[in-house]
């Protein structure tokens, strides 16, 4: 048998050292790592066919090509969004899972739905934002002579839980309309709500006759407008939208609310911060093309990037909007 001379002992003493290190600093190690070195799963907790679901996987495309491996969009929905969003909370901090989501994870949280809210993840980048659409069925609006928003609520003023409206308990178009009714002096309850698990399922409701009402946004209602089964009432934003010029904003309509839908993208608690950067770097890279800015605001939505820093500040933001009508969103 050979016998251990002085190199090999010395080679032996560094490979304990090397795994003594191991041992005490794992998440150092894999921070140092080629990361990404295999795909990126990317969860939606969103049905298919939403406006959520169209946005998510079109920055998924963009960021795939500047980071190198794919990101795979992965529809978990149910529960107001909080399955997708508690998958990724119980999995592997190592940025392979990330969530794909906006103020639901808010309003979910303050709507005691869930135990955890924007605060149990790491912020990744802002993507895009997107203006509200609430939007009434065209037959219940000729049936009515509804002709705009204020149109609408002066129906709802006069004939209160005479409408069926959809919605998704928690998320932010419960908070929207709740706002809109608010700004306008009239009881958020005055509505008869009707949950549903995301937008797509809403816009089926409507198309059946379930509902006459929903708030969704262009990306996912253009194709109801245009076949003239959906009648938007007006644009929750600052601006009008160039897809519908012609379309009054809520607030030129005399309602005071202007709050977007701020889809972004989060990884689990205590995953590396080097990981994030990766990540965040890719979408910064691919928010900010040419290409992704016009392929967007062609589905009624803005890009906008944001880091990890300042969109941690914009989710403490969203999160004290969120809050301030929770009560009462509570109610219905």
């Amino acid at each position: 048998m050979p016998k251990t001379g002085p190199l090999s002992a010395l080679t032996l003493a560094a490979a304990l050292v090397a795994l003594s290190a191991c041992a005490e600093g794992d998440v150092e190690v894999t921070a140092q790592d080629d990361f990404p070195n295999t795909g990126i799963e990317m969860v939606i907790p969103y049905p298919p066919g939403g406006g959520s679901d169209e946005l998510f996987r079109m920055m998924a495309r963009h960021a795939s090509e500047e980071l190198g491996v794919e990101i795979t969009p992965t529809n978990v929905d149910g529960a107001t969004a909080t399955v997708g969003s508690r998958q990724v909370l119980d999995s592997t901090p190592d940025g392979y899972t990330i969530l794909a989501s906006h103020q639901v994870i808010s309003g979910a949280y303050h709507n005691e739905i869930v135990d955890y809210g924007f605060e149990s993840f790491e912020p990744i980048a802002l993507g895009t934002v997107t203006p509200h659409l609430p939007s009434i069925s065209t037959e219940f609006a000729q049936e009515h002579g509804i002709e705009d928003l204020q149109d609408f609520l002066d129906h709802v003023e006069a004939n209160p839980d005479d409408v069926n409206w959809g919605f998704t308990t928690g998320s932010e178009d419960h908070y929207s309309i709740a706002a809109i009714l608010d700004g306008a002096g009239l009881d958020p309850g005055s509505l008869n709500y009707v949950n549903y698990d995301g937008t797509g399922p809403q816009y089926a409701g409507v198309v059946a006759g379930e509902i006459q009402g929903m708030t969704g946004d262009y990306a996912s209602a253009q194709g109801y407008i245009e076949d003239g089964s959906l009648m938007p009432l007006g644009i929750v934003a600052e601006d009008r939208d160039d897809n519908l010029p012609e379309l009054l904003t809520v607030e030129e309509q005399g309602v005071d609310h202007t709050l977007t839908v701020d889809r972004g993208f989060f990884a689990p608690e205590g995953t590396p911060e080097e990981h994030i950067e990766v990540i965040a770097e890719a979408f910064e890279a691919a928010i900010n093309s040419p290409d992704f800015q016009e392929e967007v605001e062609a589905a009624g939505s803005y890009a906008h990037f944001l880091g990890p820093e300042e969109y941690q500040d914009h989710l403490d933001d969203l999160d004290e909007a969120m809050a301030s009508l929770a009560d009462e969103m509570q109610e219905f």
